[in-house]
């Protein structure tokens, strides 16, 4: 079950105020120049900035274990029944999945084969489209470049979100999108507040027992998503609850680049940005692919094929009026798709490397 984060130490806490300060100012920032998925851009973007230039902020991932099952009962209000008129469209992009995962990791570990000039083992886990905390435990289980995987997958998931919000505010958002209500705790029933609350403290739990990877979010996503689809409730998670861990979350992004020196890392940043810029290019070009044979709306496909993270991607989809069911599908099947490969394409480097 769900439980209280542990109270931080006291020499962590300014660096913990510091990166919610920032967050706050980012987000208040981001929301007055219009920018898609201001509260988590925000607070992304000013905590990189400044944890660079040697501001000692430090990533609020004590709140962690209440931000992240927010968030999945966020993301899992999104499946409500309407979405099965849609699965028609979803088979093809779905299928090709395997291929662009294929292709996407391909491009990159030839580039940071041959131009970073990496090892195998580092080259193939910052290439492959999985998640963080996943790709470093690998990299210290196989005596992979931790620093350079966990810069590369940074980056990838900075760059990724910075340039799909500004492909969008260039393109002028994605047609007419409905003006999205505030909800507010005291606009649920009595019943919805139960069913939500209940999402956000068994769904760890459940994540547990079943062996989610990223339990925290996917169990309660999938009680949340359960809970809509079967009709026990439609209720939004109230904004506020929406928007607070939207905040936490994208300052512990930005404050990972704490401690990072722009001078010493410089070469591996650019690498990791060249890397980014290339996946999403792959990304790209398979959903043009994807809506022009399955009419899929073109920046449901992007989302859905972005190298991002399946959070941050999927908040980004809520933002701009996506498929948020759909975009949570495809990075799913990704995400599991790359662990259940992993361990064979290890063994094949490894064979490599020996020959």
């Amino acid at each position: 079950m769900l439980s209280l984060p542990p109270l931080p130490a006291r020499r962590l806490l300014v660096g913990y105020a510091l990166a919610l300060g920032l967050g706050l100012i980012g987000g208040v920032i981001a929301v007055q120049i219009g920018s898609p998925l201001p509260w988590f851009i925000g607070p992304m973007v000013l905590n990189s900035i400044l944890a660079l230039a040697g501001v000692p902020v430090v990533g609020p991932d004590f709140l962690r274990p209440l931000a992240m099952p927010v968030l999945g009962v966020v993301l899992g209000s999104a499946f409500l029944p309407e979405i099965f008129a849609d699965l028609g469209q979803w088979a093809l992009p779905l299928a090709a999945i395997p291929l662009f995962i294929l292709v996407s990791t391909t491009v990159n570990y030839l580039f940071f084969r041959r131009v970073a000039g990496q090892d195998q083992i580092t080259a193939y886990l910052s290439s492959v489209p999985g998640g963080l905390t996943d790709m470093i435990l690998l990299g210290e289980e196989y005596g992979g470049d931790t620093r350079q995987i966990a810069l590369a997958h940074s980056m990838r998931v900075l760059v990724s979100v910075l340039v799909i919000a500004l492909i969008v505010v260039w393109h002028g958002g994605t047609g007419p999108a409905p003006v999205r209500t505030v909800t507010h705790i005291t606009d649920l029933s009595v019943l919805d507040g139960v069913v939500l609350v209940l999402c956000v403290w068994l769904g760890p739990q459940v994540g547990g027992l079943l062996r989610f990877p990223a339990k925290l979010l996917l169990g309660a996503l999938l009680l949340s998503a359960l809970a809509h689809l079967v009709g026990i409730t439609r209720a939004p998670t109230p904004t506020l609850l929406s928007l607070g861990a939207q905040l936490v979350l994208g300052s512990s992004v930005g404050a990972r680049f704490a401690g990072v020196s722009i001078r010493s890392a410089a070469r591996s940043m650019l690498y990791g940005l060249t890397s980014s810029l290339v996946s999403l290019g792959v990304s790209a070009g398979m959903a043009a692919v994807a809506m022009s044979v399955a009419g899929i709306d073109y920046f449901e496909a992007l989302l859905g094929y972005a190298p991002g993270g399946m959070m941050e991607m999927s908040l980004l989809a809520l933002a701009i009026h996506q498929s948020v069911a759909y975009v949570s599908v495809a990075h799913i099947i990704r995400y599991l798709l790359v662990m259940f490969t992993a361990i064979g394409a290890f063994h094949l480097i490894r064979r490599r490397q020996k020959a």
